[in-house]
């Protein structure tokens, strides 16, 4: 994939030392070891969204309110 934008960021010195030990360790560069973690956390964030989207159709279908509704009685 073409590397065509940055982004700059300030992060406190600590952090920055454990981003350069976890990189060290995983044998990447700084900047690849930070790549990977945005698209990591991006398809955690895809998954969720598409979660709240199912229970949001759920929850707006009179089938599954009656269901849950009569469910939460006891």
């Amino acid at each position: 994939m073409k590397k065509n934008s940055k982004v700059h960021f300030w992060i406190e010195t600590e952090t920055k030392r454990i981003i350069e030990k976890k990189a060290e360790e995983s044998g990447l560069s700084i900047s690849e070891y930070c790549r990977e973690i945005i698209k990591d956390n991006s398809k955690f964030l895809k998954i969720e969204n598409a979660l709240d989207k199912i229970i949001y159709i759920l929850n707006n279908r009179k089938i599954y309110k009656e269901v849950h509704i009569n469910n939460s009685k006891y």
